[in-house]
Parts: C-alpha cells; sequence; structure tokens
C-alpha cells in the first residue's frame, strides 16, 4: 500500500487550528464568556482580641466590612459598635492569605450600627481639610469612609484619633430602610470620582423582603464624590438590583430567612462586583453569591417613587462568578492588591455576630478572563493538532488506513 501523503496532514491541522481559534466554530447558543472569574484561595483565623490606642484589650467581633489601605494594610469596621480594626495581612503569590499582623483597634467618636468601609477619596479628603482649616481646625490627616443604617449615612471618619468630619449626602428615600435592613455595603471607584453604596433588602415602597422562595429589589447607588471645586454637576444615578432567594436549608428552629446585598466592589466604568448573602434558620447557615453587573446602558430607576420590584425591563443584568456555603456569615468585600501570580486578590471578612466563633478574612483571586482566553484556546487547538498529526504519523508507520 502506498504511504499516504503528508499534505493532508498539514491541512487537516490547520483546519483543526482554526476550528478552535474561530468564534464561528463555536455553537451558536454557547453563552457569552464572563469577563472575569473568581477562585477562592482559602482563609485565616484572626485573633479574638487586639489592643486599642490606649493599650486596653479590645475584643473583635461583628466584622462587617473591609477596605484596603495599600501595600499590606486593612481596615475592618465593626458593627453595632463604636470601633474600627486596623491590621497588615500577607498574602501569598496567588493571593491565599496567609497572615495578620500589628492589629489595633481605634475608637470612633460615636457609636452606630456601621456595616462597610471605604478609601475616602483624594478630592473629599481635600474638601473636608479646607472646611475644617477655616473652621479653625487642625488638618484630619488621611480619612475613611464608613456606612451605617441606623441613622442611616455615609460618614467620614478621621483615621488618626477616630473623629467624624462629616456626612455624605444619600438620597432621601434611603431612609425609609426596613430595620436592620439599611445600607450594608459602601465602595468608591478607582477613578475616586463615584461611591457607591445600597439598602441589603427591598425598601418598603420598592416591594417586599425576601421570603423563603422569593428574593428582593434593592437600589444601587452611585453618587459622585463632593469635591473641592464642585466643577461637577453630575447627579446621582440609581439602578434596581435583583438579589437571589434564599438558599435552600434544612430548618432547625423558627424565624425567617433573609437574602441581601452584603458588600459590593466597584471595578471602574460603572462595573461592580456585588455580593449577596442569605442566612437562614438551618442547615447551612449561610450562603454567599457574587456576581459582576454593569451599569453602563442600564436605566436610571431616581425617578422611580415605588414598586420597583415590579419593574422586570429595568432589574440589571447580572452574571454568577461565584456562589458556596462556607459556613460563615461573609459580610465585607474589598479588591486588594494586583498579584505577582497573576490577576487582582479580593478579600471578604466574616461577620461573627457577637456569638464569640473565630473571624474569619478569606481570600480570592479576580481573575480577567479574556486576557487567558486565547491563550487557553491556542494550547487547546496546539494539543488538538497534535493529537491528529500523532494518529496519521501512527497509521503511516503500521501500513494501515487511519
Amino acid at each position: 500500500m502506498p504511504r499516504p501523503r503528508l499534505l493532508p496532514v498539514s491541512v487537516l491541522v490547520a483546519a483543526c487550528g482554526c476550528a478552535l481559534l474561530s468564534p464561528a466554530g463555536q455553537a451558536a447558543d454557547a453563552p457569552a464568556q464572563p469577563a472575569f472569574r473568581v477562585v477562592h484561595r482559602g482563609a485565616i483565623v484572626l485573633p479574638h482580641s487586639a489592643s486599642d490606642t490606649k493599650g486596653n484589650d479590645v475584643v473583635i467581633t461583628g466584622l462587617s466590612g473591609i477596605t484596603w489601605l495599600g501595600d499590606d494594610r486593612y481596615a475592618a469596621i465593626m458593627d453595632n459598635s463604636d470601633k474600627l480594626l486596623l491590621f497588615s495581612l500577607a498574602l501569598a503569590a496567588d493571593g491565599t492569605p496567609q497572615e495578620a499582623a500589628d492589629l489595633k483597634v481605634l475608637t470612633l467618636a460615636e457609636h452606630h450600627d456601621y456595616e462597610d468601609i471605604a478609601p475616602c477619596p483624594e478630592p473629599l479628603r481635600k474638601r473636608i481639610a479646607a472646611r475644617r482649616t477655616k473652621q479653625g481646625f487642625p488638618d484630619p490627616g488621611r480619612c475613611l469612609l464608613v456606612c451605617e443604617e441606623d441613622t442611616p449615612a455615609i460618614r467620614a471618619i478621621s483615621i488618626d484619633d477616630g473623629s467624624l468630619l462629616g456626612v455624605i449626602p444619600i438620597p432621601q428615600e434611603l431612609a425609609s430602610r426596613r430595620p436592620n435592613r439599611g445600607l450594608e455595603s459602601l465602595d468608591v471607584e478607582p477613578d475616586g470620582c463615584h461611591i457607591w453604596t445600597a439598602n441589603e433588602e427591598a425598601l418598603p415602597a420598592d416591594g417586599p423582603a425576601a421570603t423563603v422562595s422569593n428574593g428582593t429589589v434593592v437600589r444601587l447607588v452611585r453618587a459622585r464624590v463632593p469635591d473641592p471645586d464642585r466643577k461637577s454637576n453630575e447627579k446621582t444615578r440609581q439602578y434596581a438590583y435583583a438579589v437571589d432567594a434564599p438558599h435552600q436549608f434544612l430548618r432547625v428552629f423558627s424565624g425567617e430567612p433573609l437574602s441581601g446585598v452584603a458588600a459590593l466592589a466597584g471595578l471602574g466604568d460603572g462595573r461592580l462586583l456585588i455580593m449577596e448573602r442569605s442566612g437562614c434558620p438551618g442547615l447551612a447557615p449561610f450562603e454567599n453569591r457574587i456576581y459582576l453587573v454593569d451599569t453602563g446602558d442600564a436605566a436610571d430607576v431616581c425617578d422611580v417613587e415605588r414598586d420597583l420590584a415590579d419593574r422586570d425591563e429595568a432589574h440589571l443584568q447580572k452574571t454568577l462568578l461565584w456562589e458556596d456555603q462556607l459556613g460563615i456569615n461573609l459580610e465585607g468585600l474589598c479588591l486588594g492588591p494586583t498579584l505577582a501570580g497573576g490577576g487582582r486578590s479580593l478579600l471578604s471578612i466574616a461577620d461573627n455576630g457577637g456569638i464569640g466563633t473565630p473571624n474569619h478574612i478569606v481570600g480570592f483571586v479576580l481573575e480577567d478572563v479574556k486576557s487567558k482566553a486565547p491563550v487557553t484556546i491556542m494550547m487547546l487547538g496546539t494539543a488538538a493538532a497534535a493529537a491528529v498529526t500523532f494518529r496519521l504519523m501512527l497509521c503511516q508507520s503500521t501500513r494501515q488506513p487511519p
């Protein structure tokens, strides 16, 4: 039998590679590839207590929000208290949290049900400093933003002495929040020009709170950061976000489940990571979900005064990046440094609810899927082409038809 010609091999190899590299080779109904993926990287336990600025030992409890301060420094806020925790955190090259150190508790000037924390943008810090100097006070230096749901309000605080430096205006309708379901999340976009916040579950006028079988609809709020020169007249925007129903559970005691927005992280250009948290009176007690949303072309619902839950056409589209039941109550989320191993670190913190369970910090990595996809596809194309080549070589060596 004559030896097979080599030309069909190269043609077939090229065809396999092109089929895998070309979008036309994909199934017509294949779902769109998410822009990002979130990978879980484990957790560490924080110490039970830490010293405050006066040397007193303070129990660490009710950690509800976390933010990155730069380098290896972080801050976390305690709910139903006047306490803020400052600490350093070592991360492995792949984003795995390794050790927390240099913990210090800062006492704030007022006690509130603080729920989240974020950096204070530089334009806002300058405005605060200018106002304080005009009033005869010294420059307060570095500050942070915190949100609390008892007033409710977003407040600027001094990281040096815990003094309150002012209140950031929020939409009036957020004051009508359900008890303990108000401002739960807070972040500042990377451009430093916009603040994001949201109520945890639906406002009474917008729709029902979550039930065993149904989710709830909340308002994501994007507000322009006040600047000292007052150059921008950009108005505050609101978006409707539908939260999933609570996860399925085995009932152990009485009570109603909850499901709401626990935290968010701004990615820039109107894109957000939204962390949902559901809690149930049974097993499993908690579930968390991280979604990606893009508000770029979404409807502004500022003028919608009620029944937001019924406006399905206005609800944001969302893409699930991660969900799991870790057995802990994750409430805070923040972006951290870019990792040597690739991707961006993403840190979450667990609220132990004041019941004495360990305080956890959970590590994730946010990876840009698009930047990795061409390499992965090319590797698949190469592998397929190599398999075809090997098969034809085997046929040639055995003098049998393929």
